[in-house]
């Protein structure tokens, strides 16, 4: 006789999970004719992988806060830079996760400053797996100030004024599964089709940016007593440019230093370093050398602050994700 596994769920839940997985198959049958925004690529994602998967609000049983900075190329003028606000958490006796993210990117003459809300629902599929669905709702101001550009055709009409700020409202969903010590995710964080300039009729193609489908995985391997191994892979893929291939593994030496390096194929190499005191504050630090016809600049510096509110010990004892 096979073997036939049973899963019950409540009534409130069932209703709870029904209603979820409804709005991401809706979400989803409208791919074909949207666009969406690309984010900033993070080094230390691993630390909150909320950044790319809302499916992860909640993943672990404590609130927590993090903050993120980044800035990139140091050495260029105008060069990306990024910071992120952080805070999710399982609410109590619950399969529910909640979260909120506060963001502002610049990258030249384009800033933008966004508000996020994300919500997870978990599904138990054994003893040691469970299925977790995502969704997140998004509102970001865009600002393009490209009277401030340094022209070679001074008297160009486009550029006398700058466009003003723009509204850009935008949703994205996400599925993570988690078995032991492995865990798998895909999302697509942004969906809406979103226009650098206020005036959709005078946007071209090339003022869009594409729909970036992320699908990540790793695990968690003890290797002796106080040392373990977390490598990981990311792929993201968007419509016009090569796939972003990422390969990472942090190694742990107890719980309070952790020591990493990353690949991106063809794109960037970086190290990371991470310390964890009284298993509630968490400071990381990440150091990328661009390649290729990048590498003429001193780095992408990457700053990771966390802090675990002060609940039971039994729930802080590996503070890796925030």
């Amino acid at each position: 006789m096979g073997f036939v596994r049973v899963l019950y769920i409540s009534t409130a839940r069932e209703g709870t999970f029904r209603w979820l997985l409804s709005a991401m198959v809706l979400l989803f049958a409208l791919l074909i004719k949207l666009g969406g925004q690309e984010p900033v690529f993070y080094s230390q994602h691993q630390q909150n992988r909320t950044v790319y998967n809302p499916a992860w609000a909640g993943d672990r049983e404590i609130p927590g806060f993090s903050l993120l900075t980044r800035q990139q190329w140091v050495s260029w003028e105008g060069s990306p830079s990024a910071n992120l606000f952080n805070f999710h958490t399982r609410l109590p006796d619950k399969n529910v996760g909640v979260g909120i993210s506060l963001e502002y990117e610049r990258m030249g003459p384009v800033q933008y400053g966004g508000l996020k809300g994300m919500y997870s629902y978990t599904l138990q599929l054994g003893q040691v797996s469970t299925l977790k669905l995502g969704l997140q709702g998004e509102v970001r101001l865009c600002q393009v100030k490209i009277a401030h550009l340094q022209l070679v055709d001074q008297g160009d009409p486009l550029y006398l004024e700058d466009p003003g700020i723009k509204l850009q409202p935008n949703v994205g969903i996400g599925a993570a599964f988690v078995r032991g010590n492995f865990h798998a995710g895909i999302s697509l964080p942004r969906m809406l089709k979103s226009a650098l300039t206020p005036d959709e009729e005078e946007t071209s193609q090339w003022s869009y940016a594409y729909q970036v489908y992320y699908l990540g995985m790793g695990w968690h391997q003890k290797i002796k007593d106080n040392i373990s191994l977390d490598p990981s892979l990311l792929l993201a893929y968007s419509k016009g440019r090569s796939p972003l291939i990422e390969l990472s593994g942090i190694m742990n030496f107890g719980e309070k230093i952790s020591a990493g390096v990353m690949y991106r194929f063809d794109q960037t190499i970086g190290a990371m370093i991470r310390y964890r005191h009284l298993n509630r504050y968490v400071f990381g630090y990440s150091y990328d050398l661009a390649l290729g016809k990048l590498l003429n600049n001193i780095g992408t510096h990457e700053l990771f602050l966390g802090y675990n509110l002060p609940f039971n010990s039994m729930k802080t004892m590996s503070p890796r994700n925030f």
